[in-house]
This record gives C-alpha cells, structure tokens and sequence, in this order.
C-alpha cells in the first residue's frame, strides 16, 4: 500500500471525525494502530483468496490486540472482533469470490443450496454469540482453529470408495450448522466449507473457489446481524452495533486489493502446499487465541 492511500484512510478518518462519526480521540491512536489494520487486510486478503476464508483466523486475533492498546471494555473486546471481522470480509470475500469465478473456480449447483442455509444459520450464530461471555468465545474460536488446522496437517486416508454429495436440502441443512458456527466465531465459513467440500471429492482449488463466495453470502448476513444486535449494547466511540467503524474501514479497503493476489497463488501452487498452509495458519492462531 503507498503512502498516498494512507493518507486517503487519514482522510476518510477527519471526514467521519467532523461527522461525529468517529470521536476525536481515536482519531489520535492512528498513527500506529492504522498500520496494524493495513497489515491485517493485507494478511486477510491474501488468506481469502489463497484458502478460500473470510480472514477471520487473523482479523479477529489482530483486532484483540488493538482492542485491548484501546483500552475497549474488556467484556466487549471479542464481540466487537467477531462484528468487525465479519464486516470487513465483506469486500474482501467478494473480490475473492469473483477473482475465483473468473477462473471458473465456483460450483454454483453446492451455492444455491448452501446459500439458502446461511440465511438462518448466521442469524442463530449471531444469537449465540450475543448471550455467551466473551472470554468463552475466544476460547472456542481457539480450539476450533486448531482442530481444523490438525486435520489438514495430518495425511489424507485414502478413500476407497465415492461419497456422495447431498442432494439440496442436505446440503442446505450442512450450511445452516456451518453458517451457525462461522457466525459465532466471526469467520467466514471457509475452516469448515472447504474440508466438508472436499470430503465429498471436490477438487482443492475448485473447494476454495466455493468456499469463497459462500464466506461472502456470511460475512454479509452475519455482519448485518451484528450491527443490529449490538445496536444499544455499546457506547464505545466510532463503534456500531458490535462493527468498530474504523478498523472496518481501513482493513476493507486494503483486503480488497490483496484478496487478488492469493487467488492467483492459490492456482499456481500445489494442492499439498495449500494444505499445510492451511493447517499452520489454523494452528498458530488457534494456539494464540486459547493462551490469551
């Protein structure tokens, strides 16, 4: 990123700061802050279109960080993280997901149908993360990670025989628990679409590709319902709902830029490769998460 869109990001910060939108006194951290999120969309972005996820595995742990040098109310600190992941996925899972379809990487006959359990189940994930204490979220956002990553460090067995892809309402019914548990956890679905994907044979890179516009139909509902179910829940400056204004701003625009640049990686190297650096991702960040 140059210089010059820093300074647009500077920009856009005094315009919402005379909007009222941004208190005064954020405004003051960005000097250091504001190149955390840069980095953080830039390692989001690639991550959406290398693996096929929202970039939630590293958003949200980057977004504590920052939280806590805030000094955010500590019992707000990882719902805010997991509203402001899923909003500023949006743009970046959009980029992807279109990047993926112009390389004929999207099956759309598992979308359609997938599609239609994200409607409800971001909302139940949505539900579940509202009513549970915030330190025991980041604890299962922990060890989730690292069952996940575990899973695709470890060999494949060998398959002997077909696995059927579910017809509509099965796959519909998969996407609805899915959707429920990205929600929750502020990811974009990816952890799971893409092992459940290739469980039934889907290729890698054709997985990824899938994975990849259903984080986007997630990130979208999933960021809505956080916004209107932390409306009144915070009073925190530059926040609303459980979306913290400025983190969203600067972390959509520059994973939307880099999101491109995984996708192109994603379908020049080997599927081992894009498994194990799957996996380490997971494991890293779920480590990270669980000590705290």
């Amino acid at each position: 990123m140059k210089l010059n869109d820093v300074s647009f990001i500077n920009d856009v910060f005094k315009f919402l700061q005379q909007k009222k939108l941004v208190h005064k006194e954020l405004h003051m951290y960005f000097g250091v802050e504001i190149f955390a999120f840069i980095a953080t969309g830039l390692a989001a972005g690639i991550l959406a279109g290398l693996l096929g996820l929202g970039g939630g595995v590293i958003t949200i742990p980057c977004l504590i960080l920052v939280f806590h040098f805030l000094k955010v109310p500590h019992d707000l600190v990882m719902h805010l993280a997991i509203g402001t992941s899923l909003a500023a996925m949006i743009f970046n899972t959009l980029s992807s997901f279109y990047s993926h379809y112009r390389r004929n990487g999207v099956i759309f006959d598992i979308v359609k149908p997938m599609a239609l359990g994200v409607i409800v189940g971001s909302f139940f994930g949505a539900m579940i993360a509202k009513v549970l204490p915030g330190s025991l979220l980041q604890i299962i956002f922990g060890i989730f990670e690292c069952l996940v990553g575990l899973k695709f460090l470890l060999p494949q067995k060998e398959v002997k025989h077909m696995r059927k892809m579910p017809k509509f309402f099965g796959l519909s019914v998969i996407s609805l628990f899915v959707s429920t548990i990205s929600t929750m956890l502020g990811v974009g679905g990816g952890l799971i679409n893409v092992p459940v994907l290739t469980h039934y044979h889907v290729s890698m890179k054709k997985a990824i590709g899938t994975s990849s516009a259903l984080s986007f139909f997630i990130s979208l509902l999933g960021a809505v319902y956080f916004l209107l179910l932390g409306a009144g829940s915070t009073e925190y400056p530059g926040t609303f709902g459980y979306i913290f204004l400025p983190a969203f701003i600067v972390i959509s625009i520059t994973a939307l830029f880099s999101a491109p640049w995984g996708v192109k990686l994603a379908h020049s190297l080997p599927t081992d490769v894009l498994r194990k650096v799957f996996g380490v991702v997971l494991m890293l960040a779920g480590i990270g998460m669980i000590i705290g």
